[in-house]
Formats: structure tokens, C-alpha cells, sequence
């Protein structure tokens, strides 16, 4: 089983790629932060204070799950997608013998191997990250100036260990509902692409948002505490409203990407093609948005409302709290769309087929990147939207003073980065060759009519 494993696994490598650099850089942020903590707390114990090693345990313990959190998300994402592109080859080893529960095993070995070498490959890269967050809590003051990373025999174990932990538990469904396909379903490809939302996620987002509603509106209509109080207790509602919407982003995120593309009237071939992609694509596209979407409506959150409450927020304070996490999601939307351009050949090809031109086939993958990144842009400006009338109604902020405290060429380089970085991945996976040639290949027929 053993060599079947490593044997599929060499055999798609191509396929794997952009979950393999998804770990990679996951395991690179996530250890960068173990490392930290640990060159953080080896300085700050002997310290007479404890205030120094009471910030490092803190903000190290907070920015690691965050960080570890958004592996699991992007990984399972990139892991889900390819698992979808593949149930047919899991139905052909169905067929041959296989049975679900074996199949369930392989694949979640699959996945914990890819995962393992990938981190272990980003060990060196943990270093390097630990002594730019390093440098980051020496400008909030968290550690001393000139801090750099302290090499401990454990790190490595700890990274390896609780990165693939992550990448697990965010396969754990994708493996599951892949190894239980029926066969025959797995072989109609169209019916493998619907997005699916586990009831234990549903239910977890139905709590989260019940949660953040009633925080939200304790703080509106309530006196409790003061102006900061409430502020921070508002910012805090709107986090859990966004974990809690993210979770199902089949009920968020797609009705809002068919709604604004619906008022866009244009007759033009290239945005028909890339809207009908987008909108009936509706699993690729959700992995696709939802990283992007992580990253800008935490910015708009954290960022625009430490700028309204009078916080002093600054982008080093926001580097220091969502940089990895930022770094990971953005990543990881890179390599889903990356993964995405692998895997539509047959329908470049069909176009081609029927007439198209390449210039049509650039411009349909260029607005198909612009509908992914506004898309996450408008689930952003709703946030923000959102954090401003909140904190003014519960800061005792006006309106106008909230808009004008807001960094606005912080967001227009934030939204024209986004924009840049799924237009730029776009183009360039248009040139990458699809899969391996011998999963390309059409069945033939014989005589009888019957698939070879």
C-alpha cells in the first residue's frame, strides 16, 4: 500500500503542486511564529519583569493558531479541489477492489506525507520568517532590539508535528466525502463539482453568528463600560461574524459574487465566458475567493477599526497580529488559482476548437482573476461598512469623523495588490501545462462500441 501510495502520488505531482507549496509556505509562517515564541521567551525569562514574557506568550500564542488555523483552511481548500478533480481515478480504484474505508486511508496518508515533506523542506524558511517577526515585536516592543531566532533541537519536531496536524484535521472532510462517492457518480464529472457544506460546519457558523449578533447588539443597546469597552467588544462581534460567515461560504460568498456580476450589462464574449465560469464553477470559485476574503476583511476589521476607535493602529501593530495569516491566505489563493488553471485544459481546448482565439482565452482568465479579487474586495467593503457604523454608533464617533479617520490609500493599495496578485496568477497558470499527459488522454473505443 505503501508503494501504491508514493507511486499515485509521483504520478500527479504536477497535480499536487500547488498544495505542496500551500503547506510549504504554511509551515514556513507556523514555524517562524514556534520559533519566535521560543527565541522570545529564552530572552525574556530571565528578565526580573514578567511583563515581556507575558506579551510574548500571549501575542505568539495568538498569532500561532490564527496562523495554523489558516494552513488547515488553505490546505483543505487546495486539498478539496484536487480530491474533486480526481474521483474518477478514486472510482476506478473502487472498481478494481478498493473499498471506501481503504481508500479514505490512502488518501489521508497521501496528504499527510505530501505535507511532511513539504514542511520539512520549509525548515529552513521557518528561520528566516522568525527573524522578520522577530523584528516586528522589537518595533511594538514585545522583545529587545536586534532579537534574532535561537535554534532550539526541538523546533523541528514541533513544526512537523503540528503542521501536519493541521493539514489533517482541514483534509478530514474533503477525504472523507471523496472516499464515499459512489463510483458510478464519481464517473460524471459534473456531479462531482458541487460544493458541499458538512453540517457540523453549518451548525458551528449558525453559533458563531449568534454569538457575534448578540455581542454586537449588547454592546449597541446596552451601557456597558466605556467607549473603548464597547469598541472592542464591536470589534470582536464582527470577527466572529466573519469566521462565521466564511465557514459557509456557499450561502455568503456566492450569492454575493451572482448578484454584483448580474448587474454588470455587457454583451462581450470574454466577460460571458468568465462570468458563467465563475458562477457555475461554484466550487473552485469558493476556494478561490475565500482565502482573499479572509485576509481583506480582517484588515478592514482590525485595521479601519483601530483607525475609527482612536486606537493608533498602524500597519506594523496589524504586521505584527495578522502578517502570517495574511501571508498564508494570500498564498494559498495563489495556488488554488494557480490549480485551477491546471486543470481547465479540456475546456481551453474545447474553445479553441470552436473558434476562439488566444486573445479571447487571455482576456476570459484575466476578468475571471478581476471577478475573484472584487468579489473578496465587496465581502471586504461590507465589513468595513459594517466597522464604521458600529464603532460610530457605540464610540460616540460621528459619522463623518469615522470616514475621514479611515487609511484610505492603505485599502486602495490593499484592494489593487489583491486585484494584481489573482489577475497575475491567473495569466500565468493559462501557460502552465494541465496534468500529466496519460491522465489527458481520451478513452477510445472498439469496435463494439464498447470503452477501452
Amino acid at each position: 500500500m505503501l508503494k501504491f501510495m508514493l507511486s499515485d502520488l509521483r504520478f500527479h505531482i504536477r497535480l499536487w503542486l500547488p498544495a505542496f507549496v500551500s503547506a510549504g509556505l504554511g509551515a514556513a509562517c507556523a514555524g517562524g511564529v514556534i520559533i519566535a515564541v521560543s527565541s522570545g521567551l529564552h530572552t525574556a525569562e530571565p528578565a526580573p519583569v514578567n511583563d515581556a514574557l507575558e506579551g510574548v506568550r500571549v501575542l505568539g500564542g495568538t498569532v500561532s493558531l490564527l496562523t495554523l488555523t489558516a494552513t488547515s483552511g488553505v490546505v483543505g481548500s487546495t486539498a478539496g479541489f484536487i480530491l474533486t478533480s480526481q474521483a474518477p481515478n478514486h472510482a476506478r480504484l473502487l472498481f478494481i477492489g478498493f473499498t471506501p474505508k481503504q481508500l479514505k486511508r490512502m488518501l489521508r496518508a497521501e496528504i499527510a506525507c505530501l505535507v511532511l515533506f513539504a514542511a520539512a523542506a520549509a525548515i529552513p524558511l521557518s528561520y528566516a520568517a522568525a527573524t522578520v517577526i522577530l523584528w516586528q515585536w522589537a518595533a511594538i516592543g514585545i522583545v529587545a532590539s536586534g532579537q534574532l531566532p535561537v535554534a532550539a533541537y526541538w523546533h523541528p519536531y514541533a513544526i512537523l508535528l503540528l503542521v501536519v496536524l493541521a493539514a489533517v484535521w482541514g483534509t478530514w472532510g474533503p477525504t472523507r466525502r471523496a472516499s464515499k462517492i459512489p463510483a458510478a457518480t464519481a464517473l460524471r464529472e459534473a456531479s462531482t463539482h458541487k460544493p458541499h457544506i458538512a453540517w457540523v460546519r453549518s451548525g458551528l457558523a449558525v453559533m458563531l453568528f449568534v454569538g457575534g449578533t448578540a455581542i454586537l447588539l449588547a454592546v449597541s443597546l446596552l451601557p456597558l463600560g466605556g467607549s473603548d469597552d464597547r469598541a472592542a467588544g464591536a470589534l470582536s462581534g464582527l470577527l466572529l461574524l466573519i469566521v462565521a460567515t466564511l465557514l459557509v461560504p456557499l450561502w455568503t460568498i456566492r450569492p454575493l459574487l451572482w448578484g454584483w456580476t448580474a448587474l454588470v450589462f455587457s454583451q462581450s464574449a470574454p466577460w460571458f465566458l468568465a462570468r458563467e465560469a465563475c458562477r457555475f464553477a461554484a466550487s473552485r470559485t469558493l476556494a478561490t475567493v475565500v482565502p482573499f476574503a479572509i485576509a481583506s476583511s480582517l484588515l478592514a476589521v482590525l485595521y479601519g477599526g483601530g483607525a475609527i476607535s482612536g486606537g493608533g493602529t498602524s500597519l506594523t501593530e496589524i504586521g505584527v497580529l495578522l502578517g502570517p495569516t495574511i501571508v498564508v491566505a494570500w498564498g494559498g489563493g495563489i495556488c488554488i488559482i494557480a490549480l485551477i488553471g491546471q486543470s481547465r485544459a479540456r475546456e481551453r481546448r474545447l474553445l479553441i476548437a470552436a473558434g476562439a482565439s488566444r486573445k479571447l482565452l487571455l482576456q476570459t482568465v484575466c476578468l475571471e482573476g478581476i471577478i475573484y479579487a472584487i468579489t473578496a474586495l465587496l465581502y471586504e467593503a461590507l465589513f468595513l461598512s459594517a466597522t464604521i457604523l458600529v464603532l460610530s454608533s457605540v464610540s460616540d464617533i460621528s459619522l463623518s469623523s469615522a470616514l475621514h479617520e479611515l487609511p484610505w490609500s492603505a485599502f486602495l493599495v490593499i484592494s489593487l495588490a489583491t486585484i494584481g496578485l489573482a489577475i497575475g496568477t491567473a495569466l500565468i497558470s493559462i501557460h502552465q501545462p494541465v496534468q500529466n499527459a496519460r491522465d489527458e488522454k481520451p478513452r477510445s473505443t472498439n469496435t463494439q462500441g464498447e470503452y477501452s
